[in-house]
């Protein structure tokens, strides 16, 4: 299970699937999202997908670093070309969000939830982060969405500085877990996501993400959308994934980005 990721069962699985018709394997990558934008640009289809056993330049969102060991995570990529509306096109890593959180809780109990805008929590401490990237025009356009999951790591071999505030699940179970089989459910939940999207628009995600929400109606929050924080009451999510918050004076303010804390 510390093996690398086995492609013919990724291959089987998504046979009949729109995901993963087309697999970029490398034992190394600077990122695989930056692989993907590359792939995209080239022409690559729709559903392809970029995986690594280790990433030297893993990030996430406003460049940080990811730690991306070698055999022991996620770090896949999937290339993208959602006929959505524009203010639609962000969803697309709710929906990754939302079939990869609910693959991890089909197999493990625990609690499992999501902060906006994109990472994966595990009992409450960081597991995993999504970063969507849109590049080029015309026939060519389209967005990678890239997924890194921590699964096998142990506590040493997390930074210290990062130590306290991620996890893995294998520090949460006490276990091994096999990469390959939990990449094949992630996609498979993750393509049910983003079909029902392109089909039938965002409520149904939007309730869903809502509902693995770290954040409940009214709990008060603060975000710092980059020019200082703002302190409210977190009023849910709007339909383009906005977090909205309920400021002192009684008015609404949508937010695309920005950091949160309670």
């Amino acid at each position: 299970m510390t093996g690398s990721l086995d492609l013919t069962l990724l291959s089987g699985a998504l046979s009949g699937a729109r995901f993963g018709h087309r697999i970029f394997h490398f034992s190394s990558a600077d990122s695989t999202n930056d692989r993907a934008l590359d792939l995209m640009e080239a022409g690559e289809p729709e559903g392809t997908l970029v995986i690594a056993e280790g990433q030297t330049r893993g990030r996430g969102r406003r460049e940080r670093s990811w730690h991306s060991p070698r055999g022991l995570g996620i770090y896949a990529t999937l290339i993208l070309r959602p006929p959505l509306p524009p203010h639609h096109v962000p969803l697309v890593s709710f929906a990754a969000a939302v079939g990869a959180a609910n693959a991890v809780r089909d197999s493990h109990p625990g609690r499992v939830s999501l902060k906006w805008p994109n990472d994966l929590l595990l009992e409450g401490k960081k597991m995993g982060g999504l970063l969507s990237e849109a590049r080029g025009e015309g026939p060519v356009a389209g967005v990678v969405v890239g997924l890194g999951l921590n699964v096998n790591q142990t506590e040493a071999e997390f930074p210290e500085d990062l130590r306290g505030f991620v996890t893995s699940l294998r520090l949460v179970t006490g276990r091994l877990w096999d990469r390959s089989r939990l990449l094949k459910e992630i996609l498979l939940r993750w393509e049910e996501e983003y079909e029902g999207l392109v089909q039938r628009g965002p409520e149904g995600l939007l309730q869903r993400f809502g509902e693995l929400s770290e954040f409940r109606e009214g709990a008060p929050l603060q975000i710092d959308p980059g020019d200082g924080p703002i302190r409210g009451r977190f009023a849910g999510f709007g339909p383009a994934g906005e977090l909205l918050l309920e400021t002192s004076k009684g008015s609404l303010r949508p937010f695309t980005f920005g950091e949160v804390r309670r």
